[in-house]
């Protein structure tokens, strides 16, 4: 479980930064008074970054890291970050280039 936690954490961590790239390039795309419509960015990123930081402090409680994770549910895992962490591979932080995965 602490594996999940924290890789669930690292895959926050990395579509905050995402989000804030896209933010940028909407703000910068965004004139005058329209760009007020964006704040909901704002928002969202609040709320990443407060999922992110939770993840990576349940992963070090105590009592999380007795708990298993059956195969059966990381194999129908989609989250490249979480899935290498938990079958302890090397952790590749985006999809190769041409994989897709969806949520």
């Amino acid at each position: 479980m602490p594996q999940i936690l924290e890789g669930v954490g690292a895959q926050l961590s990395s579509s905050l930064q995402d989000l804030r790239r896209l933010e940028d390039a909407c703000l910068k795309a965004c004139v005058g008074e329209s760009a007020m419509h964006l704040q909901d960015f704002d928002r969202i990123t609040q709320v990443l970054g407060q999922l992110a930081q939770c993840c990576e402090q349940l992963s070090h409680e105590s009592g999380v890291r007795e708990v298993q994770v059956q195969r059966s549910i990381v194999d129908g895992l989609t989250l490249s970050e979480v899935r290498q962490r938990l079958l302890a591979g090397a952790v590749q932080v985006s999809p190769e280039a041409g994989e897709m995965e969806l949520f």
